[in-house]
């Protein structure tokens, strides 16, 4: 998976029909910014797209990332 830009976050906020979007220069900035937010996405139905708007990273995907334990 290539880590070149843009990246997108889309969620859908509640009491919304469409979803939100966010642009990302990169997938770590992305991803920073789910993790920041996590409490208030996870029951958003976050997502990961890449440039074309493919999804890369799916709301299971990121829920079994930062739902995990915290690693010892």
């Amino acid at each position: 998976m290539s880590q070149s830009g843009p990246f997108y976050l889309r969620w859908r906020p509640a009491g919304t029909a469409a979803p939100e979007l966010e642009r990302f220069d990169d997938l770590d900035a992305a991803l920073d910014a789910v993790e920041a937010r996590w409490a208030s996405l996870r029951e958003q139905a976050p997502q990961i797209l890449d440039g074309r708007k493919v999804l890369i990273l799916s709301t299971a995907e990121l829920q079994g990332e930062f739902d995990a334990a915290p690693e010892a």
